[in-house]
């Protein structure tokens, strides 16, 4: 069996500019208060006849409630809003935790169609503007009927595999500006930037993005100041490339660049973000395997919780000066810290730890690099002061 091995990555800009917002209800949201759930089933978009099922807590009452709004996979040409196993469980589980949780139905293309990049790219297209309008449909929906009472300064927007790649394209092309010609054309013939999916005039609202095993068709959509993210893939997932190449095992000539490549994004722009990564593990190695979803569920819950309750990042957690010189390093390095440092981590990109320090000089160290091999690997410096939020800097090494 092979042995789990992760990253689990924050900055202290991530953690500095995200704090939570609000002290949560006792047991909300970090665990299943409630022991059950109804499914209410609604169409969501208009003009595509597309259904969402609707997921709540079985007698709850309380009134400002967070959107858990997850989409399928299935390559963007199979699979609905009830045959993601994932999905269904983490709606489910959700639901119970106090959450207004949501399956999409999108629209799908055809394995021939999916196969020419032209098509390829119009497909996706008309998902993710289904799936803006599936978040659009708990704003227009809370500033009109209240049915679901939801808050929509809380809408999490994700899926497994197509379906994350669908809404990380939603929350990280967040103006049309950055689109590039190739996908702006094809917007404009959809719509527009927002699509033509229904729940026009209300304005898109995300609070954070979960990502199980999807990516982006260029890394560096992601910029500074864009929407947090929770992140988990296999380093040896081929059918959504780990690091940036042809989708379904090249067989879709369109490029996406998954966790591999995200995550230095992520740490340069100082996006708050977890990241799970899974050595040596392909598609989506949660999918029918309890144990794994488990954790990737726990995952989530967590990352969600944190953004949302102050439980869950102290609020008052000062940021520390930290500088790493030089960077890119030859033989070494050095680490100055103006608040006394605790424990120093290195890990590669793939989650492996190369080095741990527990340094002697608490605001001066020198690491040796000389035995590392070229390449990015991230240095996380945690403090002896825990009031002091943790620190990641991005390291080259030539």
């Amino acid at each position: 069996m092979k042995k789990l091995l992760y990253a689990f990555l924050l900055t202290s800009g991530m953690i500095a500019g995200q704090k939570a917002t609000a002290q949560c209800p006792a047991g909300r949201y970090n665990t299943e208060l409630f022991t059950d759930y109804t499914v209410t089933t609604v169409t969501y978009s208009t003009p595509h006849n597309l259904q969402m099922d609707i997921y709540q807590p079985t007698g709850d009452t309380y009134t400002n409630r967070p959107v858990m709004l997850l989409a399928h996979g299935g390559s963007f040409i199979s699979g609905n809003k009830t045959a993601d196993g994932t999905v269904v469980e983490m709606c489910k589980r959700f639901a119970k935790r106090g959450y207004v949780a949501a399956s999409i139905n999108y629209r799908l293309g055809d394995f021939f169609s999916i196969a020419d990049s032209n098509k390829a790219i119009a497909i996706v297209v008309k998902a993710i503007s289904d799936g803006k309008a599936a978040a659009r449909f708990f704003v227009k929906d809370a500033a009109t009927t209240n049915t679901y009472k939801i808050d929509t300064n809380n809408i999490f927007v994700g899926g497994n595999s197509a379906g994350a790649v669908l809404f990380m394209h939603a929350a990280y092309l967040n103006t049309f500006a950055e689109v590039p010609s190739y996908i702006a054309d094809t917007m404009l013939t959809n719509g527009g930037f927002d699509g033509n999916s229904g729940n026009d005039g209300y304005n898109l609202k995300i609070r954070a993005v979960v990502n199980l095993a999807g990516a982006l068709n260029k890394a560096t959509f992601v910029e500074t100041g864009n929407v947090p993210s929770v992140n988990v893939q296999g380093t040896d997932d081929v059918t959504v490339p780990y690091n940036c190449g042809k989708p379904m095992g090249g067989v879709v000539p369109v490029t996406l660049c998954g966790l591999g490549q995200l995550e230095p994004e992520y740490v340069a722009r100082g996006i708050y973000h977890w990241s799970k990564i899974y050595p040596g593990e392909g598609h989506c190695p949660w999918n029918g395997n309890t144990t794994m979803l488990n954790s990737v569920d726990s995952m989530v819950r967590d990352f969600c919780f944190s953004l949302m309750c102050t439980t869950g990042i102290q609020e008052n957690r000062s940021v520390a000066g930290v500088s790493l010189y030089p960077n890119p390093a030859g033989a070494t390095t050095s680490l100055s810290s103006e608040a006394a440092m605790g424990v120093i981590t290195i890990t590669d990109y793939t989650g492996r730890v190369v080095r741990q320090y527990t340094p002697a000089n608490k605001n001066n160290f020198i690491i040796n690099t000389s035995d590392l091999l070229p390449g990015m690997y991230i240095v996380r410096v945690a403090f002896a002061d825990t009031n002091v939020a943790p620190v990641v800097k991005q390291l080259s090494i030539q």
